[in-house]
């Protein structure tokens, strides 16, 4: 089980379905809308927020439980609102109630990674866990977030990280060897 589909399941959500890499939506037959787009755009964008940050923080205290006033905020800095701009957009879901949703989500995951990582983790193992699930991560991302340009990250608007089969799965995991051995 990924770190999406924990996430998923601990919240009761409904599953999230990857994006097609060629259309560039989800493979279901519908457009999805309300909680099922919210939780869809939710979880990997606070999640990817949550590698980025790590990225450029490796270290656990930045997500703090002491500090979680407002997980959006802390995950995203001032580009929370345009974040939850853009979710709220992608899911046609009612403004008034998407904050609390996305502060649950972002509750959760930031539990979820913490737990996942470990206590007291060194730099090279925040390193590693990023580079294990971020590419399972963008799966799930719908590039019309833009969140890579929102968050200076031209890496998580990039179509080839959706892409699956022979080539694109050795070309993943050169990128996880490279991305776990940059912080070593």
């Amino acid at each position: 089980m990924n770190i999406l589909e924990k996430i998923q399941i601990n919240l009761g959500l409904n599953t999230l379905e990857k994006i097609d890499p060629n259309t560039q939506e989800t493979s279901g037959h519908e457009p999805l809308m309300g909680n099922n787009a919210l939780t869809q755009a939710g979880i990997p964008a606070i999640l990817l927020g949550i590698y980025n940050r790590l990225e450029l923080e490796p270290d656990l205290d930045t997500l703090s439980k002491e500090q979680s006033a407002n997980w959006m905020e802390r995950i995203f800095g001032r580009n929370a609102v345009f974040v939850t701009r853009r979710i709220n957009d992608y899911s046609r879901f009612p403004h008034e109630h998407s904050d609390q949703q996305l502060e649950h989500i972002a509750s959760e995951s930031v539990r979820v990674v913490k737990e996942n990582i470990g206590p007291n983790p060194s730099e090279s193992e925040i390193r590693n866990f990023i580079a294990k699930n971020k590419p399972d991560t963008l799966l799930y991302l719908p590039p019309s977030l833009e969140l890579g340009t929102l968050l200076h990250n031209n890496n998580l608007d990039d179509r080839t990280g959706k892409m699956e089969g022979p080539l694109s799965s050795l070309m993943h995991q050169v990128e996880k060897t490279f991305n776990s051995s940059k912080g070593q």
